[in-house]
């Protein structure tokens, strides 16, 4: 007796530095196939039969985590000490923000987080670089230019050329978090590792560091749901 085959949803991601074939469940986007390039559909296909049972009990093992989350009824960036209120949608498919704080988003639920990353994005382009820029004249520092991105796990950055990368998840940490990621990218334009040295530098800067070094360690527990979705089925 044979038994009928089981047709997966699962989304697909071609990496260049993968060897073979891997199956994943992640939170929000289900089964995820990471295959190296150039591998025949085929190929996929008798993976995901070879590994059938396992793909169906993790798929029931994390069904509580595949739904999207809910949309915020408010936003809180503290790093700006701001709030907004998401009120209700838009006439069209885009963000609209409004006096008052208010935030009308589309009314087709991806386009509404995908437009609430981006308003926080362009929030961060505002006020993170700005605030570089404060910290930098106050201590001394000099640095080619600034970047703001979406990263999954990182703060910051700094390249050996002097440019500096900053995740806009900063934004729902605290300011004094926020300040001591900045000095720490600073003190890298003159110490490119994490020596005596370059510890000695960023504690004259920020004494107190350590206290901001532990928020930053957690920090990503403040992240919302919905902002943390949108960047993992953006990728």
């Amino acid at each position: 007796m044979f038994r009928d085959r089981q047709v997966f949803d699962y989304r697909l991601r071609i990496s260049p530095r993968a060897r073979r074939i891997s199956l994943r469940v992640k939170p929000w986007v289900g089964l995820e196939v990471v295959a190296p390039k150039r591998t025949p559909q085929h190929r996929i296909e008798g993976i995901l039969q070879q590994h059938e049972d396992w793909i169906r009990r993790q798929l029931a093992r994390h069904a509580a985590t595949l739904e999207p989350p809910p949309l915020p009824e408010v936003i809180r960036l503290p790093a700006i000490n701001g709030h907004w209120t998401v009120s209700g949608e838009s006439d069209g498919d885009a963000l609209k923000e409004l006096p008052g704080g208010r935030l009308l988003v589309p009314p087709d639920h991806q386009q509404a987080i995908d437009g609430l990353r981006g308003w926080v994005r362009r929030q961060a382009r505002r006020h993170l670089p700005m605030r570089l820029r404060e910290l930098a004249r106050v201590h001394g520092f000099g640095y080619e230019r600034v970047s703001i991105r979406s990263q999954k796990s990182r703060w910051g950055s700094c390249s050996s050329r002097g440019t500096i990368s900053l995740n806009d998840q900063l934004l729902f940490l605290s300011p004094q978090a926020v300040d001591y990621l900045l000095i720490h990218e600073l003190c890298h334009t003159r110490e490119m590792n994490h020596s005596p040295g370059f510890w000695a530098l960023v504690e004259d800067c920020c004494p107190d560091w350590r206290s901001w070094d532990a928020e930053l360690s957690s920090g990503l527990e403040r992240v919302p749901g919905w902002f943390r979705y949108g960047l993992l089925v953006s990728q």
